[in-house]
């Protein structure tokens, strides 16, 4: 599928408004109850801006009064909050081994979590039918259980977020091919619009991780980063200028497929790429059964089991350890000399065991590129996908728009 053509990119007076309001809610996310004549100090606005946008988000129920500042002589000014804690989003990150549901509130406060396990599936082996894959009717029954649950609780959802460990090709949702679920190219987001009419997002994973340490994480108050993401696949997210940098065809960040030796110019990697095929879930599950490392039948390995293992002391873990840290720093510091952000987050398996991981990388680039990159663990290790979307589709509903510094 050929993407869309690109037009110039221009300010429209719906994208300041948007901005504006955007501006408007996080002074008062941040700062807590303020006056209107408050809001225009920390964000610079019109005092007719300021009465105009937040009439309209009172309106909408982001914003409500909340008393007054007690007067000095002139007429009290009415404080105004943010009411985002009221407003779920239904949020839901697709896994090979399962799909993690939660309700997560416009203040990325997790109201109520649900998770449907595949393990009792056979792993995913050759493509399969999606439209009947057990996996997919197990998580839109999880969705179909959020919605309700939410409901029932008397705060309905406004929108769906939903991340993939792939590519997904924008606004239709269309999701890549996917070895680790077995499931060849298709526009997933059609299945989901199916079950509900509220808004839907569907991401990637690596880049809502991106997005949610942008947002709520270590990435807070920087321009540009790099969120990189380790389970049974291997991704980057990429925030360039405060925004998820795609790409031409969606596929920015695809780093399993950094080509690692000139040994990988004379192979064929149509389903797994050269990195992810030395640190992903099979390459290390395949791996450590030759070595002679226990893995239980059925059971994909991942890095952070690795990590967990060789800080017992099995030596063939601290070997493997060592030979995943090798790959990691490689990708990092390719990423770093090309993209050269001002920050690079280690997310799920990367941060479980950070006090070893981000010396040992800083270690392997010292000296080897122009500059080690500054390297920090993810604020929400288990979570920061599932944060990234909700933030993701609470931008969706509400019409935020967020701009670099």
């Amino acid at each position: 599928m050929r993407p869309a053509t690109h037009k110039a990119s221009t300010a429209t007076s719906n994208t300041v408004s948007r901005v504006n309001r955007t501006a408007i809610i996080e002074a008062l996310r941040n700062r807590g109850p303020l006056s209107r004549q408050q809001i225009g100090e920390a964000t610079g606005l019109s005092p007719a801006t300021v009465n105009r946008l937040t009439a309209n988000l009172i309106d909408e129920g982001l914003v409500a009064r909340q008393g007054q500042i007690p007067s000095t002589g002139g007429r009290p000014s009415v404080l105004l909050s943010y009411t985002g804690n009221k407003q779920l989003v239904a949020c839901i990150q697709m896994r090979a081994d399962s799909s993690r549901g939660a309700l997560i509130d416009f203040d990325s406060h997790f109201v109520h979590r649900i998770d449907v396990s595949f393990e009792d599936l056979p792993p995913a082996g050759a493509p399969t039918d999606i439209e009947t894959d057990e996996r997919v009717t197990r998580t839109l029954a999880l969705l179909d259980e959020l919605i309700e649950t939410a409901d029932e609780r008397g705060t309905p959802c406004v929108s769906v977020g939903v991340s993939v460990p792939g590519v997904v090709m924008q606004p239709e949702g269309r999701v890549a091919h996917l070895p680790e679920m077995g499931w060849p190219e298709f526009p997933l987001k059609k299945l989901f619009a199916a079950r509900t009419e509220l808004p839907i997002v569907m991401e990637n994973d690596a880049n809502a991780l991106a997005v949610g340490e942008l947002q709520h994480g270590a990435g807070r108050g920087v321009r540009s980063l790099v969120a990189v993401h380790l389970e049974n696949g291997l991704g980057a997210g990429i925030i360039s200028n405060g925004r998820i940098h795609h790409g031409y065809r969606f596929e920015a960040g695809e780093i399993g497929y950094l080509l690692m030796e000139p040994a990988s110019l004379e192979k064929s990697y149509s389903v797994l790429g050269d990195l992810e095929d030395r640190v992903g879930s099979v390459a290390l599950t395949r791996k450590a059964r030759s070595r002679g490392l226990d893995v239980p039948e059925g059971h994909l390995l991942m890095a952070d089991e690795i990590f967990d293992r060789a800080v017992q002391g099995e030596a063939v873990a601290v070997e493997m350890t060592s030979e995943i840290l090798d790959m990691v720093a490689i990708a990092i510091g390719a990423m770093s000399i090309i993209l050269d952000p001002e920050v690079i987050v280690l997310g799920s398996g990367l941060a479980s065991h950070v006090d070893m991981v981000i010396p040992a990388i800083e270690e392997r680039l010292a000296g080897r590129i122009i500059r080690v990159p500054h390297l920090e663990p993810a604020t929400f290790v288990d979570d920061g996908v599932l944060v990234g979307i909700a933030e993701l589709a609470a931008l969706e509903v509400r019409g935020f728009t967020y701009v670099a510094g």
